[in-house]
């Protein structure tokens, strides 16, 4: 299995910066590659990806040296291992609320003895069985393959004290959109309750030792920055947004000057 940069990245206290897609391309995924991100959000939980046509989304992401991490439409086994034998460098489980979760995820994605995925030995990952014996993939998968919790209700900010002595997890995450609509204020990432549960959850991941991640308008990503989060990401579509809107501002205030 290739060396995962993202982990080696966050583990060296940097901080990282993604990008979520949630439809089939594995052309896009390539374009963000080249223009720098750090890792690729292959998103099977609010899309149209499958694990069949995420396949050759994370040899785009290979390709152009980005880690391509999958978000699976559930915590369970069935639904984990076909991604990662894909070749998944990790996956980013949504809504973790407990500890039991959080070994349940552990569990799926990693070999003996951390966990009890099952072995093929022949997959993309493990260069097909062509070069290399079952034991060092096995060593290698597990040492390389990235966990993330998705942290996404209260419950999770609650249990986090427990969640956080759960070995083997990379990265918890707070996903502030679902979190604003368990408090009641759906779509309200900025509401000062939503933002003190953040504030919260962060300081429990970085007291205990673990790496932070969170979802936030870019407005606040400077402030999160100083709380210690490392772990980033947007989407396609703000890009396009982002982008669209100042080149359109740009090309029709020329056209205005020139009177057309």
């Amino acid at each position: 299995m290739r060396e995962n940069t993202l982990k080696q990245k966050l583990q060296a206290g940097k901080a990282v910066f993604g990008s979520m897609i949630t439809f089939p391309s594995p052309q896009v995924v390539e374009m963000l590659g080249y223009l720098g991100f750090d890792w690729v959000l292959i998103d099977n939980e609010h899309g149209s990806v499958t694990v069949d046509n995420s396949e050759e989304m994370i040899r785009a992401a290979e390709i152009t040296g980005i880690a391509p991490i999958v978000r699976p439409v559930a915590n369970r086994p069935e639904i984990i291992a076909p991604f990662l034998d894909r070749g998944a460098w990790g996956v980013q489980v949504p809504h973790v609320n407990t500890a039991a979760e959080a070994r349940a995820a552990v569990d799926a994605v990693k070999y003996y003895p951390t966990g009890h995925r099952g072995i093929f030995s022949r997959s993309r990952p493990a260069d097909y069985g062509f070069a290399g014996s079952t034991e060092a993939y096995v060593s290698d998968a597990n040492r390389n393959t990235l966990v993330c919790l998705m942290l996404e209700e209260v419950e999770a900010i609650e249990n986090l004290g427990e969640l956080v002595r759960v070995p083997g997890v990379d990265v918890f995450f707070i996903g502030s959109g679902d979190l604003s609509q368990s408090m009641g204020y759906p779509g309200q990432q900025t509401h000062p309750e939503v933002q003190a549960q953040m504030e919260k959850g962060i300081k429990i991941i970085r007291d205990a030792g673990g790496i932070a991640g969170c979802s936030c308008p870019d407005s606040l990503v400077s402030k999160f920055l100083g709380l210690g989060v490392q772990y980033f990401h947007t989407n396609v579509g703000s890009l396009l947004q982002t982008s669209s809107a100042n080149y359109l501002k740009t090309m029709r205030q020329a056209a205005g000057k020139a009177g057309l």
